[in-house]
């Protein structure tokens, strides 16, 4: 056992200590440094009216009206001394001009639009009549061919003001501008699906952003408008009718990609960068083309940016306005542009089978971003072309269909993986009120044998993801739905419905005139978007990485030796309660090992038998489990003989599991002849001392489930970790908090224990300990 240890040991003296990756171009720290100078420039610009220098006395407060929506969207609160006198004095007067007009509106929704209802409402109604019978609009009220950049602003104004729930025109009025609108975008488009300035012009990047962003709020508004039916839900056979358009301007954004310039146009740069960012939170992009455009765009800005004063000024002389719109127009891309990505919905397939219902999952992330309360975003991401660190941008990967996915072995291991690097599949067949999903049913209910080694089965009604968020029995479904899991430790990895709840998303419009649909119909859309709502939340814990933060992808350990002799492996102990519940928690804890002090070590899952032949092949030995633990006499006297040999035992308690944890702790007393003791908050295993990382405060989850919802309180504390000795050397570490689950997946919402990163931190400090303690 000596000789086990010291060679480990001496394997381990090589090991560097912990360094940071510097491998990614930009973080989300450096991006929110940019977003903190941005912001400073603007406020120390401020007048002493509360507004800021015009470059036009044509468009009064344009400029003023254009900093604040920036401020405001980059995190500023309506309350802030600066923010309340521009908010105070945009409030003064009636403007008449349409950029001014709808840019005083997004302001006001922005900020509190209860307050503001009045000049909201006041301000849509003119919009509405500023509306030309060609359906674009112009400057003002005085008629003319008017213009896309005008037409852009309009929309997105009375976008906001529907959204906001305060502009509430009549159905058919909305209908009227938003089908003038479409029109006018449709006829505008060129036949390379680019968007010009002038009727038959040349394409413009920032007018053909203009004009997907356009094409994607009258599309949705419109289908949601005029729903098949009112007293019964029909799923299939209609569809989101701008898809071709919005297809043909992407591709040509794709293909002609900068953020360097305006593609087509030698001015107005970050004018388009501030367009590029609503196509790419619009219609669900993370690329356009090949190219990361959040990431890219917010290189190229913070490049431009002035390190001294903060101001952001693009490359061309012709500015859409001065300094203080150019840095607004970038505040505003860095700012909308981060926003936490939820849920992606996977692409597959030559068809356009994955998106039967194209505006639901938008639908659903709006849901999510109510009851949250913050911003997110929604993605869509093709599998012929990700890798498992382009998935697990996203803890949740929607999958939908009706007909059987032609999938590669490959896709298929990656979807996998997935799920076993903490990645959680929703899925659900395309089926029901009028759609024929049965083939997509069949394909998806063999793939999870085929992946996961177990079928689906029938959720209890009692499980968490019924009230992660609201409570909704299954009797709130349709008769013939329910939802089927795959259990990866303490929490679903995988739920399917076999109804199409996204049909249901698509028809549940979350803001603006929603159709008269009857009780029943609603009460259904109702249900079934609170189901969204919860499978996402019990998913996540509400807990969504930031939008530049590397994925850490944790990757087979592999041999390096042809025997054990100078390997370190650590197995765990056979036992009756659930020695092998989280299979995976030691293979991805030794990668997370690999990456921070990599050494010669195994990533392989070993079990052993507790007899003293077993354990005399190993320096430390791993448990854990749920339920009553019992060990033989013959067992504990070899574990007993193992400590006095130097041995090291570490173990938790899956889920927190209280059973297993007293019982634990009775056999050790009955092992050790004493009872375990609390590790004090200052001892060197929670300190770098042995080269791991300062785990002295930590994150863990406490969920409450005696509500109607999921309270899962995240708090920081010392690690809870109890130890035995023998002869005053540490020889067991435990923890009664969970660690085993948060290494085999993500830590589970409903389960009491530390969040992934820091499980794998107190993992990683216990391991270097044990093997080095004197």
């Amino acid at each position: 056992m000596i000789a086990r240890i010291a060679s480990t040991i001496a394997i381990l003296t090589f090991a560097a200590a912990p360094s940071a990756c510097w491998g990614q171009d930009l973080s989300p720290q450096q991006v929110e440094q940019g977003i903190v100078q941005a912001t400073r420039f603007l406020i120390s610009n401020q007048l002493a009216d509360g507004g800021w220098p015009e470059f036009n006395a044509i468009y009064p407060d344009g400029v003023s009206a254009l900093v604040t929506l920036a401020l405001l969207n980059s995190g500023a609160s309506p309350d802030q001394p600066e923010v309340a006198r521009a908010l105070q004095f945009l409030g003064r007067r009636e403007l008449e001009k349409t950029y001014t007009v709808s840019l005083q509106t997004m302001v006001f929704c922005a900020a509190n639009p209860n307050k503001y209802a009045s000049q909201i409402r006041r301000n849509a109604e003119w919009l509405g009549r500023a509306q030309l019978a060609n359906g674009g609009w112009s400057y003002d009220q005085g008629g003319g061919g008017g213009d896309p950049s005008n037409g852009q602003f309009a929309l997105l104004a009375l976008h906001e003001a529907q959204r906001s729930g305060v502009a509430n025109f009549p159905a058919d009025t909305w209908r009227m501008i938003f089908g003038r609108a479409r029109q006018y975008w449709s006829t505008l488009q060129n036949r390379d699906g680019s968007f010009p300035y002038d009727s038959d012009g040349p394409g413009r990047g920032s007018m053909t952003c203009a004009g997907i962003a356009s094409l994607v709020i009258v599309g949705d508004q419109l289908d949601g408008l005029e729903p098949t039916a009112l007293d019964s839900i029909q799923c299939c056979g209609g569809g989101f009718s701008e898809q071709d358009r919005i297809a043909a301007g992407l591709k040509w954004l794709g293909d002609n990609f900068s953020v360097a310039s305006n593609p087509g146009y030698q001015g107005q740069h970050l004018y388009y960068i501030y367009a590029l960012e609503r196509v790419g939170r619009l219609t669900g992009r993370r690329f356009i083309g090949d190219t990361d455009w959040y990431r890219q765009g917010s290189l190229q800005l913070l490049n431009l940016q002035d390190n001294v004063t903060g101001r952001i000024v693009g490359k061309s002389n012709a500015y859409h306005g001065n300094e203080f719109t150019e840095t607004a127009f970038a505040l505003l891309f860095l700012s909308k542009g981060k926003r936490q990505t939820v849920i992606n919905r996977l692409q597959f397939g030559e068809d356009q089978d994955w998106r039967n219902h194209p505006a639901a999952v938008q639908h659903l992330t709006t849901y999510i971003e109510q009851a949250w309360k913050r911003d997110l975003s929604w993605q869509n991401i093709e599998l012929s072309k990700a890798k498992v660190a382009d998935l697990l941008e996203s803890p949740v990967l929607f999958i939908s269909g009706s007909r059987a996915p032609n999938l590669t072995t490959g896709q298929k291991q990656l979807l996998k993986e997935y799920v076993e690097q903490g990645g959680f599949i929703f899925a659900e067949a395309c089926n029901g009120n009028g759609c024929d999903g049965l083939d997509f049913e069949r394909f998806f209910q063999a793939l999870v044998v085929e992946l996961f080694g177990q079928p689906l089965e029938k959720i209890s009604p009692d499980h968490p993801i019924w009230f992660a968020e609201s409570r909704v029995t299954p009797q709130d479904l349709p008769s013939d739905a329910w939802l089927y899991g795959v259990q990866t430790c303490c929490r679903l990895g995988v739920v399917y419905s076999p109804i199409s709840l996204s049909c249901r998303w698509q028809l549940n419009q979350p803001y603006g005139i929603k159709p008269e649909f009857t009780a029943a119909v609603q009460k259904d859309l109702d249900a079934s978007t609170k189901i969204g709502i919860n499978v996402v939340s019990y998913a996540t814990g509400r807990e969504l990485k930031q939008k530049l933060d590397s994925v850490t992808v944790l990757e087979e350990v592999r041999n390096q030796l042809p025997t054990d002799r100078g390997l370190f492996v650590l197995p765990k102990l056979q036992h009756n309660a659930g020695a092998d519940d989280a299979a995976r928690a030691i293979p991805n804890l030794m990668q997370w090992l690999d990456k921070e002090s990599p050494f010669q070590l195994s990533g392989e899952r070993r079990m052993i038998d507790i007899d003293p032949e077993s354990l005399a092949q190993y320096p430390m030995v791993f448990m854990h489990g749920r339920g009553e633990l019992r060990l033989s006499e013959l067992q504990r006297v070899a574990l007993r003989n193992y400590f006095k040999n130097g041995g090291f035992l570490f173990a938790d308690a899956i889920c927190a599991d209280e059973a297993f944890a007293s019982s634990f702790r009775r056999e050790m007393a009955l092992i050790l002849g004493e009872p375990f003791e609390t590790l004090p908050a200052t001892h060197p295993l929670l300190t770098r001392n042995f080269y791991g990382f300062d785990i002295r405060q930590v994150n863990v989850i406490d969920p409450d489930l005696s509500g109607d919802s999921i309270v899962a309180a995240q708090r920081r504390i010392a690690p809870r970790l109890e130890v035995g000795r023998v002869n005053n050397r540490i020889a067991v570490v435990f923890s009664p908090l969970d660690i085993s689950c948060a290494l085999e997946s993500r830590h589970s919402l409903q389960c009491h224990g530390y969040v992934r990163e820091d499980a794998a931190r107190i993992g990683i400090n216990i391991i270097l300990f044990a093997l080095q303690q004197e």
